[in-house]
């Protein structure tokens, strides 16, 4: 028992700072979490449905989305099926809260020690660039599973549900609009809000990174001793 306790013991300041952080940044993250996707998800939404509308024009689609039966978003196009009947793309519940991810990981991460001493600020910047990044990931999701069905050459591809009538993307439009459903559903809205927390928090960002380098460059030294 000894022998583990001084294992597990932070032989530095800097790494006691490092455990405090991770320790504080789970326990946040385990009790946000579940708030987040059963509640705050489906308010935050709520709340930015109109906004997506207003942003997915940008991306040449109609702006309109109405409510799926599960609660997700009917997104209108302006594409038709082969048969003539309006496409409209079903995003899943599930789906869109999956797409606000980053918000509990960017909340967790604000809260563990050593915080930033312009907490509004702070918050304020990582409120804009989740928006920014939930609404490019919609567009992403919905033109990433549409240009398969314009594009016969991508047909075999995931997110293929039968041909469209309209003219073909670009191929290298559409590759990147595939690439862009693919980051949006697995990793960038979490690597974003880390990202975003490690610039506004540079004292957090010290305390997990500062040391590594410090480390690395003692090796050497420690090994002629």
């Amino acid at each position: 028992m000894n022998r583990l306790a001084q294992a597990l013991k932070a032989r530095t300041p800097e790494e006691q700072a490092r455990r405090r952080f991770g320790l504080w940044a789970l326990v946040a993250l385990v009790v946000l979490l579940p708030a987040w996707w059963w509640i705050g998800a489906d308010l935050a939404a709520a709340v930015l449905k109109p906004v997506a509308a207003l942003f997915l024009r940008l991306f040449g689609l109609n702006g309109q989305i109405g409510a799926l039966e599960d609660g997700g978003w009917a997104i209108g196009t302006d594409l038709t099926h082969a048969d003539g009947r309006p496409y409209v793309f079903g995003m899943p519940h599930e789906m869109v809260k999956r797409l606000l991810f980053g918000v509990p990981l960017f909340a967790a991460f604000m809260i563990a020690p050593p915080r930033t001493d312009r907490p509004v600020r702070a918050v304020l910047i990582g409120a804009g660039v989740i928006l920014v990044v939930f609404l490019l990931s919609v567009a992403g999701v919905v033109w990433g599973e549409t240009a398969p069905m314009l594009n016969p050459a991508l047909a075999g591809q995931a997110g293929a549900g039968g041909r469209l009538s309209g003219e073909p993307l670009h191929p290298l439009a559409a590759q990147v609009a595939i690439l862009g459903r693919y980051l949006a559903l697995s990793v960038a809205p979490l690597i974003l809000a880390v990202v975003t927390w490690a610039a506004v928090n540079p004292a957090g960002r010290e305390t997990l990174l500062g040391g590594l380098g410090d480390d690395q460059g003692e090796d050497p030294a420690d090994a002629e001793t």
